[in-house]
């Protein structure tokens, strides 16, 4: 493939991994700093009736559908006295794999990728896990990559929480 493509994967490689030490160390701030002002993230509810001509998904229903502007106001609120429904915090421990490049358009290439979340709640005995396939591009901007699109493929139907209150 080439020096270039090396080069390319590794600096997707290394972007995913800051990214998941950001949100492991609830530096949110610096997490939405990856992303681009047109952000689309992106988590679609999976669907379980017989889906044989669609992917499984619904396009209609998501446990997350944000942009810039909606990312912005939940890093303000996990970061306010008030947010109660993150006190006391979620530990997270995200382990990335599996990252594939696809096509380069321009600025923007296409990468896929694999997660697990281990989500710690207060003394609970067991963490909740969560797995899922990441189809994103990033996207040059300002001179460095920047997450433009999210679409995060949960491997299970039911979250197991009351609601979803971590990024994938």
């Amino acid at each position: 493939m080439g020096d270039d493509f090396d080069a390319l994967e590794r600096a997707c490689a290394r972007f995913y991994y800051r990214e998941a030490e950001l949100l492991d160390r609830a530096e949110f701030p610096a997490w939405l700093a990856l992303m681009h002002p047109l952000i689309d993230y992106r988590v679609p509810v999976r669907t379980t009736r017989d889906n044989r001509d669609g992917d499984g998904f619904s396009a209609r229903a998501f446990f997350m559908q944000e942009d810039h502007g909606s990312l912005s106001l939940r890093v303000q609120r996990l970061g306010s006295p008030y947010n109660w429904a993150e006190n006391p915090r979620t530990r997270t421990r995200r382990i990335v794999g599996n990252v594939r490049l696809g096509a380069q358009e321009g600025e923007d290439l296409r990468v896929d990728s694999n997660l697990v979340v281990f989500c710690h709640r207060a003394d609970a005995a067991a963490p909740l896990m969560l797995s899922c396939e990441r189809q994103d591009v990033l996207r040059r901007h300002e001179g460095r990559w920047t997450l433009a699109k999210r679409m995060a493929l949960l491997d299970s139907t039911v979250l197991g929480h009351e609601s979803l209150s971590v990024f994938l």
